[in-house]
C-alpha cells in the first residue's frame, strides 16, 4: 500500500520556485519506502519510462546529497557529476532576450532540467543553503531560522524522536541513585 506523501513542507514549506526542488526531493519517504516520483513526473506532463525514472532518481538523490550538506554533513560520493550529466542530458540553455537559463529537452529531461536550473539560481542567490535535508529522515526542508541552524524536517516529529533518543542514551548511562 502507498500512502500519500507527508505534508512535512508545512510550516517549512521552500518559497517558489525552490518548492519545486522540495517537492521533488520529497518524492520518496526513506523510512517507508513511499515512492511518488512518477506521479510527480506525470503531473507536470510526462509519462516516464523505467530508464528515465530511474535518472531522474539519481538526479533526486544527488539533490538530496547536496541538501544533507547544507545541514553540515559531508557530501559524500561526486552528486555533482550526477548533476552535470542531466543538466546535459535536459540541454541547458541560456535566453539573453528574456535573461533566462532554460531546458530546451522535453520530456523527463526537460521536467529535470526545470529543477536544476532552479537549483542553480538558488546557489547564485544565495537562498540555497536554507534548503536542507533533515538530520534525522533526510526528508527536504526550508530553514527560516534567522540564524540557519535548523536540523528537522519537524521539531514534532524528527526532533522530538531525535532528542528523545538522545535522552533515553544519556539516561541508560547514568547510575541508578
Amino acid at each position: 500500500m502507498t500512502h500519500r506523501p507527508p505534508r512535512y513542507e508545512i510550516p517549512k514549506a521552500a518559497p517558489e520556485p525552490l518548492l519545486d526542488v522540495q517537492r521533488f526531493v520529497n518524492t520518496i519517504n526513506l523510512e517507508r519506502g513511499d515512492e511518488w516520483l512518477q506521479a510527480w513526473l506525470e503531473e507536470r506532463g510526462v509519462e516516464p519510462r523505467e530508464r528515465e525514472l530511474a535518472r531522474a532518481r539519481i538526479v533526486r538523490e544527488a539533490i538530496r546529497e547536496l541538501l544533507y550538506a547544507n545541514n553540515d554533513h559531508a557530501v559524500a560520493g561526486d552528486p555533482w557529476a550526477a548533476l552535470s550529466a542531466a543538466a546535459d542530458a535536459a540541454r541547458l540553455s541560456i535566453d539573453f532576450a528574456r535573461p533566462a537559463l532554460l531546458p530546451r529537452a522535453s520530456g523527463v529531461d526537460g521536467v529535470i532540467g526545470g529543477v536544476l536550473v532552479t537549483s542553480f539560481m538558488a546557489m547564485a542567490d544565495g537562498t540555497w543553503p536554507r534548503l536542507k535535508a533533515c538530520r534525522n529522515c533526510r526528508w527536504a526542508f526550508y530553514d527560516y531560522s534567522k540564524n540557519r541552524s535548523a536540523s528537522w524536517c519537524s521539531m514534532q516529529l524528527c526532533g522530538n524522536r531525535t532528542k528523545t533518543r538522545a535522552y533515553r542514551a544519556r539516561s541508560a548511562r547514568r547510575p541508578a541513585v
